[in-house]
């Protein structure tokens, strides 16, 4: 019990941490990069390939510049797209404040122009990290009267905006030159230095550990592990060739540990033996768009390029990742070393290119041992069998939102909807948005397991007391036999964006139902909700069209107030090909929505249902004198008139107009099944007849 709490307890922990607005700016940020790094890694793999081949050298370096100087920008790219997702975080102008952090980079690089070996190390790292800090500070400082240039009634909002991030702006900028000054203070940092013996090689095993997983720490964190730890790789590098020397001379190879060992087997695919991380979001993950991914740095990671996925996932600062991401790397030199040590493969002797494709790089760093490919493989294998509880996790957290509903044979996507909550309250705290997404889907989850039927309410005419119509309305039994109104299942339907499948769902079976009471002889017009989203969109719009021309009119619809202060030539078109089939279109629970008044004359509609608040409110005096009004009203726009909500004799009795009234509600009858409503149609007219 208490291994399971604590399980659910980091669990909860995590996706907290990887919830929080920081993170997902620094990765929905990092992605936007993406399309820059394939461009440059292309380059690379490019020159690799052509200096294979026996290209032009002067082709080489050509594309092998082009690679060079796109990667040099990333940095900025970097910088600019998570300044710009905190910038809408904290409501700020998204451009200048993008900007602005790109300034910061530029800043940063010319402080440390001359120490190169700390730029190399420091500048991805300051690109991510300066804008989590100055950012916060610019929206403080934004905030401040004194800092404001423009006074808000001189100009446009967008130039005041931009002209008050300039004394913000420049405050954090000399507020970076002043804290990478002092930091250069430091010896160990202004020349960042390493063990250069190689006693480091005496102890491989400890010594491995400790350089994939520093290397895969500093990456995590957005710092490019071999330029942070370049002494360590030197000097495994030069252990390479001395390997390659004994060997030379019949001596015995002296360094397990060296730097065709790690690049061949430790960091298979890249940082973090990325390979394994694709093979296992190929085999493991069901999610599409991890999928795309995966497929477009497949080619990149083979010649151990992985920074598309390390920012295309990302994995720089993704808890979900780091632990696998750590422990992969680690696991395959150990493997590797204790292999290496008992003979079955051999040393690594020649010094090859990191990007050289894998399986080839073992075979030839080994000097053409099968054994080490095969050790390869197997590796590959350990390493995306390590990363599959991982992958299934994060697919869980993504798709896990994903619930089909039988009845209406449609599906609600989880992470779309998400998106689309979020996207109005970017500051929204992640755990009360975690909480309203869980409450969602399982309200979602819950009526996926219902069945949808419809019934049908009974509308009398005040004239000749016949049954002259009926409306079709939901309802919904739980898998106990438990029977719900719509109130309780609708407002999750809508807030899931679902109510167009509902109608379309609706639409198909009042048309059934149509066409069941026909093969027996039996017509009665019926009328269907439909909401505002429907009538609005063309796709839902003419399939229902479709649907209910198959009715010949007897199926019509009512459409509530809110739908006509949408778009109104949709609305209109749309309402014209409903009454071009013959169906008939009503204002539902009018007067209680908007200013349906003013609509009136621009939509040709045929019928006013009054909604039941009204007949509930003709007790009081001035009810009364609204609901007489609005009779007259109708009367003499020469429009149909249902009234909802009639329950007693002394409502009914109220209702008085010079045209025809069409009465419906439980003075009546309730809502009833579709093969119980011809035995009520039949009573109405033998009483009427009577």
């Amino acid at each position: 019990m208490a291994q399971t709490l604590f399980k659910l307890f980091f669990t909860q922990r995590l996706a907290a941490l990887a919830s929080t607005e920081s993170l997902r700016a620094i990765r929905e940020g990092l992605l936007w990069i993406l399309p820059c790094l394939l461009v440059s890694a292309g380059f690379l793999v490019l020159s690799e390939c052509a200096q294979v081949l026996g290209f032009d050298p002067q082709l080489v370096t050509f594309l092998s510049g082009l690679h060079a100087k796109l990667s040099s920008v990333i940095p900025l790219l970097v910088a600019a797209s998570i300044g710009y997702m905190l910038a809408i975080q904290h409501r700020l102008p998204q451009l200048p404040v993008a900007f602005l952090c790109l300034a910061h980079v530029v800043i940063a690089t010319f402080v440390l122009r001359d120490h190169p070996r700390a730029a190399a190390t420091f500048i991805l790292f300051i690109a991510i990290a300066s804008p989590l800090l100055n950012v916060p500070i610019i929206a403080w400082l934004h905030r401040r009267r004194w800092t404001r240039l423009v006074n808000v009634d001189l100009v446009g909002h967008n130039l005041k905006g931009t002209i008050n991030m300039v004394l913000p702006g420049a405050i954090t900028a000399v507020i970076l030159v002043c804290v990478l000054s002092l930091l250069l203070q430091i010896p160990h940092i202004a020349q960042i230095e390493g063990p250069m013996a190689f006693d480091v090689l005496e102890s491989p095993y400890t010594s491995g550990m400790f350089v994939t997983a520093v290397n895969s720490l500093l990456w995590f964190f957005g710092i490019h592990g071999v330029y942070a730890i370049q002494p360590l790789f030197d000097v495994m590098e030069q252990a390479v060739a001395l390997n390659g020397a004994a060997l030379a001379a019949g001596e015995p190879i002296k360094y397990v540990l060296n730097g065709g060992l790690l690049g061949c087997f430790a960091f298979i695919g890249g940082s973090g033996g990325s390979l394994c991380l694709l093979l296992a979001i190929l085999l493991f993950s069901k999610s599409q768009s991890m999928r795309l991914l995966a497929v477009a740095s497949l080619p990149l990671s083979l010649f151990n390029v992985s920074e598309v996925l390390l920012f295309g996932l990302p994995i720089i600062l993704n808890p979900r990742l780091f632990i696998p991401f750590l422990l992969v790397p680690v696991l395959n030199a150990l493997l590797a070393m204790t292999v290496v040590q008992m003979g079955w493969v051999s040393p690594s002797v020649v010094s090859i290119p990191f990007t050289a494709p894998v399986l080839l790089n073992a075979y030839l760093s080994t000097h053409g041992d099968w054994a080490a490919v095969l050790l390869q493989v197997v590796l590959v294998a350990v390493g995306t069998l390590i990363y599959m509880p991982y992958v299934r996790a994060i697919h869980r957290a993504a798709e896990g939102g994903t619930v089909y509903l039988k009845s209406f044979d449609t599906t609600f996507r989880g992470l779309e909807e998400k998106g689309r909550l979020l996207e109005l309250d970017p500051v929204l705290a992640a755990h009360k948005t975690l909480a309203r997404q869980a409450s969602e889907l399982s309200h979602i989850q819950q009526i996926s397991d219902y069945e949808f039927y419809l019934e049908f309410q009974p509308q009398v005419s005040t004239v000749t007391g016949l049954c002259t119509g009926c409306e079709a309305l939901m309802r919904a039994r739980d898998t106990k036999g438990v029977v719900h109104s719509p109130w309780e299942f609708l407002q999750w339907l809508a807030q899931a964006r679902l109510m167009p499948d509902v109608d379309v769902w609706v639409a198909t079976q009042a048309v059934r139902q149509y066409q069941k009471w026909q093969k027996v002889g039996f017509t009665l017009p019926m009328t269907i909700n439909i909401s505002s989203a429907t009538l609005t969109s063309r796709v839902y719009g003419d399939r229902l069209v479709a649907i209910l021309a198959q009715a010949r009119g007897q199926v019509s619809v009512e459409i509530t107030e809110d739908a006509l202060v949408g778009d109104i030539q949709v609305t209109r078109q749309m309402i014209e090909k409903l009454q071009g089939i013959g169906a008939k279109v009503y204002i539902d629970d009018f007067g209680t929505g908007f200013s349906a008044l003013s609509y009136l004359h621009q939509f040709p509609v045929d019928f006013i249902k009054i909604d039941r608040s009204f007949v509930v409110a003709q007790h009081d005096p001035k009810g009364a004198q609204v609901l007489t009004g609005l009779l007259r009203f109708c009367e003499a726009l020469n429009l149909g008139v249902v009234v909802e909500g009639v329950e007693t004799a002394e409502q009914l009795a109220f209702l008085q107009s010079g045209s025809e009234l069409i009465i419906q509600g439980w003075y009546f009858s309730k809502a009833l099944p579709g093969d119980q409503l011809q035995g009520f149609v039949r009573d109405r007219a033998v009483k009427a007849a009577g």
